[in-house]
């Protein structure tokens, strides 16, 4: 598995210049952990968005909520059509939007004027979390060698010491143990739902009584045994997407 951040690519959304220069200060004290990393301003949201819609994404955003014309919340929904996988941290000088802010799935809210402390804990949390979305899972079979993105991956099926990795596209045969697999995937979100089975809480829909059933309504086994030990995971998990 290859953790290793290459380059990052990050944008200030902001109508105040000034939150622009705090925040690129800030970011700049990261440059020795990360390999490089590339900084975007813009001061609207609607040039925000002109950028998705030219097919040019970012990893991490700061988010103003209150910008003339159009608002962040409603920028960061706009987003999300384009882009399910960035990381959007809100900031604003008013607390009370945060439960609006559940909605569009951000990492966290920021409130002005921005802490260094509070600032270095959130985009510690940020980096992890690109790390986690573009980590890689090498699979051997057949004198071939696959990396896989891991937050691509929906579930893993074993039997015996042959493993089938399902994707949001296609599926990888390999060999392994599906003890060894979970060793590498828990810490990204993966639950063991019973004795032949990993899957990415990314994925869940919901537990039923015998099976865990995923957005795309396909159905994952789920046994006795492991059901409270998995839902439980589950619950925390939705609990830290909170924050």
């Amino acid at each position: 598995m290859n953790n290793e951040v290459i380059k990052i690519n990050i944008c200030i959304c902001d109508d105040d210049k000034k939150i622009h220069n705090v925040l690129k200060n800030e970011i700049s004290e990261y440059r020795n952990v990360l390999s490089e990393i590339e900084i975007a301003s813009f001061f609207s949201a609607e040039d925000l968005i002109e950028k998705y819609k030219e097919n040019i994404s970012f990893d991490i955003i700061f988010l103003d909520i209150e910008m003339s014309g159009l608002n962040g919340i409603d920028a960061a929904k706009e987003i999300r059509k384009f882009d399910s996988k960035t990381i959007i941290i809100f900031i604003s000088s008013h607390p009370n939007y945060v439960f609006e802010s559940f909605e569009v799935e951000a990492l966290h809210f920021i409130v002005k004027p921005i802490s260094k402390t509070e600032f270095k804990n959130v985009f510690s949390r940020a980096i992890s979390k690109y790390t986690s979305i573009n980590s890689t899972l090498s699979l051997k079979w057949q004198n071939k060698i696959y990396n896989i993105k891991i937050a691509s991956i929906i579930y893993i099926e074993a039997y015996k010491r042959h493993v089938t990795v399902y994707t949001e596209k296609e599926k990888f045969e390999a060999v392994g143990k599906l003890s060894d697999m979970l060793k590498i995937l828990e810490s990204h979100g993966f639950i063991r739902t019973h004795q032949g089975f990993l899957v990415n809480m990314d994925f869940i829909k919901r537990f039923d009584v015998s099976d865990v059933v995923l957005f795309n309504n396909q159905k994952v086994m789920l046994s006795v045994r492991k059901r409270s030990e998995a839902m439980q995971r589950f619950n925390d998990y939705l609990m830290r997407k909170k924050w």
